[in-house]
């Protein structure tokens, strides 16, 4: 079996999330993960997530020594533009692992292996295109993809040492990618949360299934995610999921008991143990959305320092095409 590494820096206190992205990580025990963090509280680590105490101003000295320009990150969110040079900066501690990954907080790791085989690993260079997981293979060549300079795209240099945010890890890296010909895995296997829906929404998927973002909650059981939806009169979960990620969402972790044996149910916006056999279609059709003028609110207040007029606006056009694609399909 192929090893595998997550590295992820997270600075401050982290997050309310972290005990349930602990107990998804535990129930994969062939992945690692490499936190690190000036966190020092005392959390349930499993032996597969190794934590590396540093601080913020440590970790950015480790970056600038790298480069013979001055790099900006005069906020812990810009070292979003760097996760693809990980590879290449860190690579001490990634050193003897076949893969090497980028990774958030804010999600709940289903059964990666059963979407990140052996086979996937020897065909690409590069699998994921998103932030908030893409794994690369660990070479000190594939490490340096992202130096490369190719007319018409986002240099690292220009990302690196801007103020501003370009989304390098995303869009740029996938460009890069793309241009040098190289195999790159980009489909759609996680379930990706609209921050502006009052209902879950999962975006990058098929329009074809947007039938199924009229009613639903993400479920996590025996280390594996799924979806449950309802349509027409029934309810349906054959849908699993690599991970869900809440992105932005203003979620409460109502969780007293954080445990593999028990099930997690999760709705607009909440995150709670539940009997399995609660999860019904009344379930569903009640707790699928919640509060429009509550969610708002608590969205704002939570965003604050980083929400924008346009992101509202685009949200809610999304939500207002969705919804007329719902009411279309269900006259059909």
């Amino acid at each position: 079996m192929k090893t595998i590494a997550y590295f992820i820096p997270y600075f401050g206190k982290l997050p309310e999330s972290v005990n349930m992205w602990l107990l998804s990580c535990k129930m994969n025990p062939t992945v690692n993960w490499v936190l690190v963090t000036d966190d020092k509280t005392q959390y349930n680590y499993p032996d597969n997530v190794k934590v590396v105490y540093c601080t913020y101003e440590d970790f950015k000295k480790r970056i600038q020594d790298n480069y013979d320009f001055t790099v900006n990150i005069y906020k812990p969110w810009k070292l979003c533009e760097f996760k693809p040079a990980y590879g290449e900066i860190f690579a001490d501690l990634l050193q003897g692992y076949d893969f090497w990954g980028q990774c958030d907080m804010d999600l709940i790791w289903g059964d990666i292996r059963k979407f990140v085989t052996d086979d996937m690993m020897e065909k690409y260079d590069k699998i994921g295109f998103q932030g908030h997981s893409t794994l690369y293979r660990n070479t000190p060549e594939n490490n340096a993809r992202y130096k490369s300079e190719i007319p018409g795209l986002l240099s690292y240099k220009e990302a690196f040492a801007s103020d501003r945010g370009h989304c390098f890890d995303e869009v740029a890296i996938t460009e890069i990618f793309d241009k040098l010909g190289l195999n790159q895995y980009t489909e759609t296997n996680f379930a990706h949360l609209s921050a502006f829906s009052n209902s879950f929404y999962l975006g990058h998927l098929d329009k074809s299934e947007d039938y199924k973002n009229n009613r639903q909650v993400i479920v996590w059981k025996n280390g594996k995610i799924f979806r449950y939806y309802n349509h027409n009169g029934k309810m349906y979960t054959d849908d699993e999921f690599m991970y869900f990620h809440t992105f932005m969402r203003p979620i409460k972790y109502k969780i007293d008991k954080y445990d593999e044996n028990c099930v997690y149910v999760a709705y607009p916006d909440v995150i709670k143990r539940i009997n399995e056999k609660e999860l019904t279609y009344a379930f569903v059709q009640k707790h699928g959305t919640c509060s429009m003028p509550k969610f708002y609110i608590r969205l704002a207040w939570k965003n604050r320092k980083k929400l924008t007029v346009k992101k509202v606006i685009k949200g809610l056009k999304l939500k207002l095409k969705w919804k007329k694609a719902n009411k279309k399909s269900s006259h059909l």
